[in-house]
């Protein structure tokens, strides 16, 4: 007798009661069965399908917001772009710097002010500029002095005025008359051009004939 027979007549020898019992059990093992084999399993992968698809989202809604102000974005980049063109005009160019040094020295004598140092120093290079200072003193009065700031300030080219300091020349003053030893440094500026960047060399090893 198979073992089949033999629960099918363990089975008829039971009253209704144990019958719904026993297939109770059984179905709970079959849904314990296809819970841990089968549901358990898939279902980690949903939840793992489920953040990525999450994370799919936050990625996509985050290039939308990007796109959405690149017109913006391009708008300020263009407007940066036209600012730095036009400060970079007001640079000079290595080969204007003499020209515009004697500029500078003639707006002294223009103002009326007597020199008594003006030395052009080294330039000093930034990131993508170099600095060119000049140590200047000078003597004149307030008058003179701002005369010639006022033309300094009208030449094509950007010049600074850095460490301004002021005292009155005791021995050139006389009565009404005050004269001013002004001492500063002038500055201008050139951009640096960028090198282009050279190819790189390879190397050709010679083999000699055996």
């Amino acid at each position: 007798m198979t073992i089949i027979e033999n629960g099918a007549e363990f089975l008829d020898r039971q009253s209704v009661y144990a019958k719904l019992i026993i297939l109770s059990v059984i179905i709970l093992i079959i849904c314990g069965v296809y819970w841990y084999f089968f549901w358990l399993p898939k279902s980690d992968e949903l939840i793992s399908a489920r953040n990525e698809l999450q994370k799919e989202r936050t990625k996509l809604n985050e290039y939308e917001n990007i796109a959405k102000e690149l017109p913006r974005f391009e708008q300020e980049f263009n407007k940066l772009d036209r600012e730095f063109k036009e400060a970079a005009s007001k640079l000079p160019e290595e080969k204007e710097i003499p020209s515009l040094i004697d500029n500078i020295y003639a707006a002294v004598s223009a103002s009326g002010l007597e020199s008594n140092t003006f030395a052009p120093k080294p330039e000093v290079k930034k990131d993508i500029y170099a600095e060119i200072p000049i140590d200047m003193r000078v003597y004149g009065s307030y008058y003179d002095l701002a005369n010639f700031f006022d033309r300094v300030s009208k030449l094509p080219r950007i010049v600074n005025i850095r460490d301004l300091n002021l005292i009155q020349d005791k021995r050139r003053s006389t009565g009404n008359k005050i004269v001013l030893d002004a001492s500063f440094t002038a500055v201008t500026f050139r951009l640096i051009p960028h090198a282009p960047p050279q190819p790189k060399k390879i190397g050709v090893q010679n083999v000699e004939p055996e």
